[in-house]
């Protein structure tokens, strides 16, 4: 399980439908993370049961 406190601003998490998107705030409760969306531009909350993993950057820069 993914520890959200943790979770830094510009770090990319994948949501539960594929999505992967970039943190932009975290709330620091451990149950919400603010996250822009890739496709509109848009923050948005996102719940922590929506969050399936950290995405690690490539290594291949």
């Amino acid at each position: 399980m993914l520890n959200l406190m943790a979770v830094q601003v510009g770090q990319k998490v994948r949501l539960k439908n594929g999505t992967v998107a970039e943190v932009t705030e975290n709330i620091g409760d451990g149950i919400w993370l603010q996250l822009r969306d890739p496709e509109s531009g848009e923050d948005e909350l996102v719940h922590c049961e929506e969050v399936v993993e950290l995405v690690e950057p490539s290594s291949d820069s």
